[in-house]
């Protein structure tokens, strides 16, 4: 009995197994690359960031404060209009600093349960349009200083990507 022998075409242009190993490494290294300067703040639609040279990541978003033309806006939730906080004499806005304490305490609760000093926890990073008066951004800043939140951080954009 004779076997069969396989011809196996002399014009193969290129190696499909190389080019597999050459596209898992591609995507290998964004799937890195992506993991580590992944964004942790979602920009919200409307708003022009200040630009800045900063290089320094927040380490975590836990709450989310955004100044628009329109409105402040606590956690994806309308709160207050941006007209009446440039209206009000007071720095503190009432509505906005109701909600605040109310994640604050939530989060100080969080903090005891892990075993964590109470102090330590409350981060909120204040995302605000460049072309916001800065009087409604010194009233939120207060606002949230009363509220107890002490580690405060604006979300900017990254100048040059981060090169001074």
């Amino acid at each position: 009995m004779a076997r069969k022998s396989r011809k196996y075409s002399e014009d193969v242009p290129f190696s499909l197994t190389s080019m597999m190993d050459m596209m898992t490494i591609i995507l290998v290294f964004m799937i890195k690359n992506m993991d580590a300067e992944g964004q942790l703040l979602t920009q919200a639609e409307n708003l022009i960031l200040p630009i800045s040279t900063s290089k320094v990541q927040p380490k975590e978003v836990s709450l989310t404060v955004v100044v628009d033309a329109n409105y402040v806006i606590v956690d994806n939730e309308k709160v207050v209009p941006t007209a009446d906080v440039l209206a009000q004499e007071d720095l503190l806005v009432t509505k906005v600093d109701e909600i605040l304490k109310d994640r604050r305490a939530i989060e100080q609760e969080h903090a005891l349960k892990m075993g964590l000093p109470a102090d330590e926890a409350g981060h909120i990073i204040v995302q605000i349009d460049k072309n916001i008066p800065y009087d409604a951004m010194y009233k939120v800043m207060a606002t949230c200083g009363f509220s107890g939140y002490t580690n405060i951080a604006f979300a900017v954009m990254e100048k040059n990507g981060g090169e001074e």
